[in-house]
């Protein structure tokens, strides 16, 4: 009983395994385009809105793209994602993080809890529905991450009250 009892406990640690371990692509800067998707001046422009974005009110916006999600759900993915590179000020967790994966064809926005008082889900999905996913669908993922980082460096710029309408 007690051998079967280890070749179980050994058997679920072994499938459980790969299921954890989650590779990601290394935190280079403000863009960082692993699935080679982004032209290089379209990597400067994000970066820049990006940089702006965080000298004018302190919170941090992260654009990522990548080959793949390795079976994940794009929503874990993404949270994991931003969880390991640390994006958003620790003490005020104000990140922001946009995840694009064009062989899953999927598309996220993650953000620290403080982040969540101007970028509401509902507002998430507005950005996604007008601003990203109709430029993805003609072919355009650069043209389609512009827009969507666009709304939400324009939505993060906001004060709570405005946000909040």
């Amino acid at each position: 009983m007690k051998r079967l009892f280890a070749v179980v406990l050994l058997a679920l640690f072994a499938l459980a395994a790969p299921a954890s371990a989650q590779t990601f692509p290394q935190l280079t800067g403000r863009v960082v385009d692993q699935a080679d998707i982004l032209r290089p001046e379209q990597e400067l422009d994000l970066s820049t809105k990006s940089e702006t974005l965080q000298a004018q009110t302190g919170r941090q916006f992260v654009v990522a793209t990548v080959k793949s999600l390795e079976g994940r759900p794009i929503e874990d993915y993404a949270y994991q994602l931003g969880r390991h590179w640390g994006i958003g000020q620790k003490d005020k967790d104000n990140g922001v993080l946009l995840v694009v994966a064009p062989k899953e064809r999927k598309v996220w926005i993650a953000t620290g809890y403080a982040a969540r008082i101007r970028l509401t889900d509902a507002v998430a999905s507005i950005i996604y529905r007008n601003a990203i996913v109709p430029r993805f669908k003609a072919g355009d993922y650069g043209g389609g991450i512009t827009a969507g980082v666009d709304e939400i460096v324009k939505v993060m710029r906001l004060p709570p009250e405005e946000a909040q309408r």
